[in-house]
């Protein structure tokens, strides 16, 4: 008999007539807040982009999900009575359960049972530093507030954690020990009862609560972080050591010019866990390629100025507005335009806007 055999939103379950799956703990309500509006944009910003920018308004709800007699698949999601259980708040869109469903089906893999109470706080994406920073370590403040106790929790992980994930778990007590490691695609995990707190985001915005679950999990942070930098407020960060994909052009020209306006170059992933926190808690401009290392900006202060450099293709979409918005810094933009037949979405920002950009900085 397949193990999975039907799929559905987690969150339609909650309000059915039948029995539900799950219990859930709300720790915020949806709401209606508008964008913070970009101080600036530069470049050929398209109709797309601006409706990415501005036209959502709906921020979702958080909370904490426990599922008893569970089986864990891999990327995390649940499995109840033949149902696999997905949600945006998880970062499972259907047709990656669909896909993974289907593998799994297909293979005949050994069940390990597990005692116990189990997290999960991570899930797809769980190799890039930006998604922990605004997707998994806020799942920690969700537990809190939904009551439970994360020193005497376990917490089921994937096998190929990268380094630094080690390493910022470990801010929070999480050590080896308090891990359960499972080896998908080779077990599935059955469990006598699994907490599934949710993200705070839903595509470019944030839960209302995003701003104090960073303020608590970055305050844990700063305070064990012993590492100490020069006062450094404005920063360039340079993507020269990031993947091929979405690649300026002419960074070459356009550091320099950063450099001779008073930036520090920094390459986030050069530096400690400890090193990044200290860094950035005290920075109060942050320029750069668009990607993770911009969300770096939840260490900093509330005002704090953040600048992207990007292309016009819509994809990595807008989230660092919606940090923005929650954390009440502000977030522009200068875009150079993205060949459309070119899939690795280099582009090119023109000398002149970065120059303008950096002067409105100064002016902000």
């Amino acid at each position: 008999m397949s193990l999975i055999r039907d799929i559905r939103d987690i969150g339609t379950q909650q309000t059915a007539k039948t029995a539900p799956f799950y219990t859930f703990q709300p720790v915020a309500e949806p709401a209606s807040v508008p964008q913070s509006p970009p101080p600036f944009l530069l470049g050929p910003a398209t109709a797309g982009v601006l409706w990415d920018i501005f036209a959502d308004i709906e921020t979702p709800a958080a909370g904490c999900y426990a599922i008893e007699n569970v089986v864990m698949a891999p990327t995390g999601f649940p499995i109840k009575d033949g149902v696999a259980l997905h949600g945006t708040a998880f970062l499972h869109p259907r047709h990656h359960v669909v896909t993974v469903s289907d593998r799994l089906n297909a293979a005949d893999l050994p069940m390990r049972d597990v005692a116990g109470p189990l997290a999960v706080i991570c899930g797809p994406a769980h190799e890039t530093w930006g998604h922990w920073l605004i997707d998994f370590l806020p799942r920690l403040w969700v537990l809190r507030a939904a009551g439970y106790d994360l020193a005497s929790l376990r917490y089921l992980m994937p096998p190929d954690l990268q380094p630094f994930a080690g390493k910022l778990l470990h801010y929070f007590g999480i050590c080896p020990d308090r891990c359960v490691i499972y080896d998908y695609w080779r077990e599935i995990i059955r469990c006598d009862l699994v907490l599934l707190p949710t993200g705070l985001r839903a595509e470019n915005r944030f839960a209302t609560c995003f701003g104090a679950a960073t303020l608590w999990w970055t305050g844990v942070m700063r305070r064990a972080a012993p590492d100490s930098v020069a006062d450094s407020p404005k920063l360039f960060l340079s993507r020269s050591g990031a993947p091929q994909a979405r690649q300026m052009a002419n960074r070459t020209a356009i550091e320099a010019a950063a450099l001779a306006a008073g930036y520090r170059c920094v390459r986030p992933e050069e530096l400690s866990v400890a090193g990044q926190v200290a860094l950035f808690s005290q920075a109060r401009v942050l320029v750069g390629e668009y990607g993770s290392a911009l969300h770096n900006s939840v260490f900093a202060a509330p005002g704090a100025r953040v600048c992207g450099l990007r292309g016009t293709s819509r994809h990595p979409s807008f989230v660092q507005s919606g940090i923005a918005t929650a954390l009440e810094q502000r977030a522009a933009y200068v875009f150079g335009d993205t060949g459309g037949q070119d899939v690795t979405q280099r582009f090119v920002v023109e000398p002149r806007l970065f120059a303008k950009a950096l002067e409105l900085l100064e002016a902000a």
